[in-house]
């Protein structure tokens, strides 16, 4: 795994070298994102960096030796990419897997998919769409109903430079989809996990394209960029499972990020020249295959070696610079503090919308 350690080696580096000289952003996104394609081009060549199925099943067996018994997983953005590959293997380790949706359509397709490449009933297939509070809370109504423990829960759904948009309950919607849906999904479910509980959040090194958390960015339209925003919206899921994993040390439950490297999925829809001819052929070709890039999310899901381990950032299965704005803890509880006046301030609570709509008394 050398080549892997010296990429990570170097971006750090990279990212030390942005912060101290403060150097414009654009050179930090050049650097960067070279580094994220020597590893795409070079991996293919190394055996110990291209053997994911290898890897997979290794963790998959590792856990199912030392962890029998019913378990159940929650996965966000299960219908396709890493989310879908990563519940394939937490079916074939055991884990009830439940595949958090917001298309049921796509997601009827991934549950298909699932149950006839593994022979599994493992499966099932639930409706949250991250960008409404109100399905965020049905949802766990519903799962609170079904099962009475959470064992894992992976935070992986998201969208990614999208023109401005809102969710339903009026947030911008890649901080309010990607960020602020998985807090309250989080904080909503919590409750149900019991010590030795993982929690893994997918961020990405995008974080380190921007400084810092700028709020304005959130809350001015004007001063929105769909780059920079989720750059943000990452930054804040990183900053937020540091605070998160030192919330819940008390009660043994471990809390990971991850960046999955330059992975070939729909993600990516929405930059400039990706509908062009031959750019989709061209990046599945240079980048990661969705099955690659979900190895460092199934490691931190599965693996023995995660054990008690929590706080962490991990890129190709190790670990990874950290912006360092997300580590201090006043940008933590800040971060906190402003979501939580966020979501109080944007609910679209539900026995408001239903004395909005009710018939008035004569």
């Amino acid at each position: 795994m050398w080549l892997g350690a010296l990429v990570d080696r170097a971006e750090g580096l990279a990212l030390k070298a942005h912060h101290a000289l403060h150097l414009p952003c654009f050179l930090i996104v050049i650097m960067l994102g070279f580094w994220e394609t020597v590893y795409c081009v070079l991996h293919r060549f190394i055996p110990s960096e291209s053997n994911s199925a290898e890897k997979t099943n290794t963790y998959i067996r590792q856990h199912r030796d030392q962890n029998p018994g019913e378990k159940v997983a929650i996965v966000t953005g299960a219908n396709g990419g890493i989310g879908l590959e990563t519940a394939r293997a937490l079916g074939r380790a055991g884990f009830t897997t439940i595949l958090a949706c917001r298309n049921l359509k796509r997601g009827q397709r991934a549950l298909t998919e699932l149950e006839e490449s593994t022979g599994l009933k493992c499966f099932v297939l639930m409706e949250v769409d991250l960008a409404s509070f109100m399905s965020i809370e049905q949802f766990a109504k519903e799962f609170e109903a079904s099962y009475s423990e959470l064992h894992l829960l992976v935070c992986n759904a998201g969208v990614a430079f999208s023109h401005y948009d809102t969710t339903y309950d009026g947030l911008e919607s890649q901080f309010g989809t990607n960020f602020v849906g998985h807090y309250v999904l989080i904080n909503r479910l919590v409750r149900m996990m019991k010590p030795g509980g993982r929690i893994t959040v997918a961020s990405s090194v995008a974080a380190c394209m921007v400084r810092e958390i700028d709020y304005t960015r959130v809350t001015d339209v004007w001063r929105f960029d769909r780059f920079a925003n989720y750059s943000t919206s990452k930054l804040a899921l990183l900053a937020y499972s540091n605070a998160l994993a030192r919330r819940l040390e008390p009660q043994g439950i471990t809390v990971n990020a991850f960046h999955p490297g330059l992975v070939a999925t729909s993600l990516y829809r929405n930059v400039l020249f990706s509908m062009l001819p031959g750019i989709h052929e061209f990046r599945s070709w240079l980048w990661l295959d969705q099955k690659v890039g979900s190895v460092t999310s199934i490691y931190l899901a599965l693996s023995p070696e995660m054990e008690g381990r929590s706080g962490g950032y991990y890129a190709r299965e190790q670990p990874a610079a950290m912006h360092p704005c997300a580590t201090k803890t006043e940008v933590q509880e800040r971060l906190c503090q402003f979501t939580e006046v966020l979501v109080k301030t944007n609910t679209h609570a539900q026995q408001l919308l239903e004395s909005i709509n009710s018939p008035r008394a004569e």
